[in-house]
């Protein structure tokens, strides 16, 4: 049994320890760059504000558990830069094609479906009941939401967001750090670094900044 960290003590890291396997992970505590360490988060320690803060644990493996796509990858980066072990949580409802392909670091979650030919990056995010059909290329550090559907063939490049209940239809692209809002269609591919909403997505005068950075 391997001992576990989880990096970012929030509402995420419910899901997470929902979804780990217990008979293979024991679950140590958390690092958390604003709570203090000694306090408690879902009955487990807060053992550190930043990995040099681990010392002993450094034999333990890691989950970076942080919604926002820009810090969960700075954390990701500075765990590899450590040469830290970092896993996969896959919830067991959670359906994968053999056919399928993932990196490390992320998170599948309740009745996601991950389909045929799909391939997920590293540090990525595969929300509760999200559908990623065949053929789809789900680039690093992105967060697929809950009841997201992205139909087949779809490209979501590095760092990008897609909202709960928004719809990729096939054969299209979602730009680097881009933001798609919960809700939307999406009928032609979304430029990177821009913020898409509504019935057809529609390019709204923001930008993915608001919830994609530091």
């Amino acid at each position: 049994m391997k001992s576990l960290i989880i990096v970012g003590a929030g509402g995420y890291a419910k899901s997470v320890l929902d979804s780990l396997d217990y008979m293979n992970f024991k679950m140590e505590g958390f690092l958390d760059d604003i709570k203090p360490i000694g306090s408690e988060h879902l009955g487990y320690p807060i053992i550190g504000n930043k990995v040099e803060d681990i010392g002993h644990y450094k034999n333990c493996v890691f989950f970076v558990a942080i919604g926002n796509n820009a810090k969960r990858k700075l954390w990701f980066d500075k765990l590899k830069q450590y040469g830290l072990s970092l896993i996969n949580v896959i919830d067991s409802s959670a359906i994968i094609s053999r056919h399928a392909t993932m990196g490390e670091g992320c998170f599948v979650g309740k009745l996601a479906i991950l389909n045929h030919g799909c391939c997920v990056g590293n540090n990525c995010v595969v929300n509760t009941r999200a559908l990623v059909e065949h053929g789809c290329n789900i680039q690093d550090h992105v967060n697929l939401s809950t009841n997201s559907t992205l139909n087949g063939d779809v490209i979501v490049e590095e760092g990008g967001f897609v909202g709960s209940g928004a719809i990729i239809n096939g054969q299209l692209r979602i730009g680097t750090w881009a933001l798609v809002g919960s809700g939307t269609v999406v009928i032609r591919d979304v430029r990177p670094n821009t913020t898409v909403v509504g019935v057809p997505a529609k390019e709204i005068p923001s930008n993915s900044v608001k919830y994609n950075s530091l």
